[in-house]
């Protein structure tokens, strides 16, 4: 009987654990005018700032703007052009976790308090951390419209991400634009 709760928990942890930190969504209705795409521009810190609050650093923007450049040209697509079919803009999104550990019961050995009586014990651990979500957001150029978002989340560290990293991240948000089907 005690077999049934181990199957449980270690298939709970498998299912869990192949959670992917990506997520895309499309306008399906928009796929073939997405795959006649040939130009962009990269929406630059200023005009960001316009209708957003704009937290990474420069460097970081730099960085990210350079890995789209890549893995768009690496597609076909262009940045030089008079008329671009489409806008790329990103953005990142911050919020505090919390984590909780519980660490078992155990026995009292003995009475700690007269308050608390005979009783076991038990030990929690409190973990708060920052969860960054990265954006990358496609908006048609003609109709103005989001057509296509791309969100990367992840624990973050206490260091900037390096170029590698970058290039990681954005790579994996892009690697299924733009869409073939539906």
């Amino acid at each position: 009987m005690k077999l049934f709760p181990a199957l449980i928990s270690s298939a709970s942890l498998i299912l869990f654990g192949c959670v992917s930190p990506k997520q895309v969504d499309f306008d399906r209705e928009a796929t073939a005018q997405l795959g006649s795409y040939r130009c962009y521009v990269i929406d630059s810190r200023e005009t960001r700032s316009n209708y957003q609050e704009v937290v990474l650093s420069p460097i970081v923007d730099r960085r990210i703007e350079r890995a789209i450049e890549q893995i768009l040209a690496a597609k076909g697509l262009s940045h030089d052009c008079a008329q671009p079919d489409f806008r790329v803009t990103f953005n990142t999104v911050t919020k505090t976790k919390t984590e909780i550990n519980d660490l078992g019961v155990g026995p009292s050995p003995f009475r700690r308090h007269p308050y608390y009586g005979y009783g076991g014990y038990s030990r929690i651990n409190l973990n708060q951390y920052e969860e960054g979500t990265f954006i990358i957001d496609i908006i048609d150029n003609t109709s103005k419209e989001l057509v296509w978002r791309g969100a990367y989340t992840k624990r973050l560290g206490w260091s900037a991400p390096t170029d590698e990293e970058v290039e990681a991240i954005v790579g994996d948000i892009l690697e299924t634009f733009p869409p073939t089907g539906k």
